[in-house]
């Protein structure tokens, strides 16, 4: 059976229409470890790809002041259970340009498993893109996943992201993130992990203001259950006039799990101003009490307000 055929499957049990690789108006990239099985790009989108041994390189280029109306899919995947995947991506967005990018991290099958993925972000000044990073893991615990990006937002530019984890056993996480924000640029980011057993969650997300009014958001949502842990750090710097920042981080710790979260505020302008808020603690009485009351189980009550953190 083709391996694009077997890849199939994999789509549907993740609840990824799979009409997205037959899709001509849909840009998209499909690989099974270093093995591309789909491509395609579109008008106003180019894509460069470089397979070398043991790591490939993806460059995908928006033209200016193109919109892209489809999301762009980027399907990562291991149909085996076994084996590492090691992906580069850099993705241009020029002046004015506009994209979504969803990207899919299908591990579904994995045992022992190592996925690497280093991501270079350029958008452009007035460009817009918006991410969002979904992984499937299966329940062994076997995978470890190691995710860095470095970002920059141009002059009136947006960068928004949303990663999440929530779907099986975390395993091993270790997501880096920098961004780097220029005047009137705007960034939002949130994280959403649920951890379980022995997994072990590493989250480390830092936002450089350097621009004149430039915003940004981080927003972390973790769940751990069991023995996980997690060490959330996040770090906002205001380095010009009129920048703004704000950090959000909410924990729900069960049984013998640790979290912790490292809020670092920096402020090298008089006029910039970072603020944070951090909640770690375990399932709200109050809202538990509410839910039983309406007939719940505390078990159901505690998973209903577990997920609905997650959501």
């Amino acid at each position: 059976m083709p391996l694009t055929d077997r890849f199939i499957p994999l789509l549907n049990a993740s609840g990824i229409d799979r009409g997205i690789l037959d899709d001509r108006d849909t840009a998209h990239i499909a690989a099974d470890g270093q093995s591309l099985l789909s491509r395609r790009s579109i008008p106003g989108l180019s894509m460069n790809i470089d397979e070398s041994l043991g790591l490939t390189k993806v460059d995908i280029r928006i033209e200016r002041d193109t919109y892209i109306v489809n999301p762009v899919h980027l399907c990562f995947a291991l149909l085996h259970g076994t084996g590492s995947q090691n992906f580069c991506v850099h993705v241009v967005l020029e002046p004015g340009a506009k994209a979504d990018f969803i990207a899919h991290g299908l591990f579904a099958n994995a045992q022992v498993v190592k996925h690497t993925m280093q991501k270079l972000i350029e958008i452009g000044d007035g460009a817009q893109a918006h991410f969002t990073d979904s992984h499937i893991h299966g329940l062994s615990g076997g995978i470890e996943v190691n995710s860095t990006a470095q970002i920059k937002v141009g002059k009136h530019a947006r960068y928004s992201a949303d990663f999440s984890l929530t779907s099986g056993r975390v395993g091993r996480l270790d997501l880096n993130e920098s961004i780097q924000a220029d005047d009137y640029a705007v960034v939002e980011i949130i994280s959403r992990v649920y951890g379980h057993d022995d997994d072990s969650i590493q989250i480390n997300e830092e936002v450089s203001l350097n621009g004149r009014f430039s915003r940004s958001m981080i927003k972390s949502r973790v769940a751990l259950e069991d023995e996980a842990r997690a060490d959330i750090v996040g770090i906002t710097e205001g380095r010009a006039e009129g920048s703004r920042g704000h950090m959000d981080c909410m924990e729900i710790i069960k049984d013998q799990a640790v979290g912790q979260s490292t809020p670092v505020v920096k402020i090298s302008h008089p006029l910039a101003k970072i603020t944070h808020e951090a909640a770690i603690g375990t399932v709200d009485k109050k809202q538990l009490e509410t839910l039983i009351a309406h007939g719940l189980s505390p078990e159901q009550a505690t998973n209903m307000i577990v997920l609905g953190m997650l959501r």
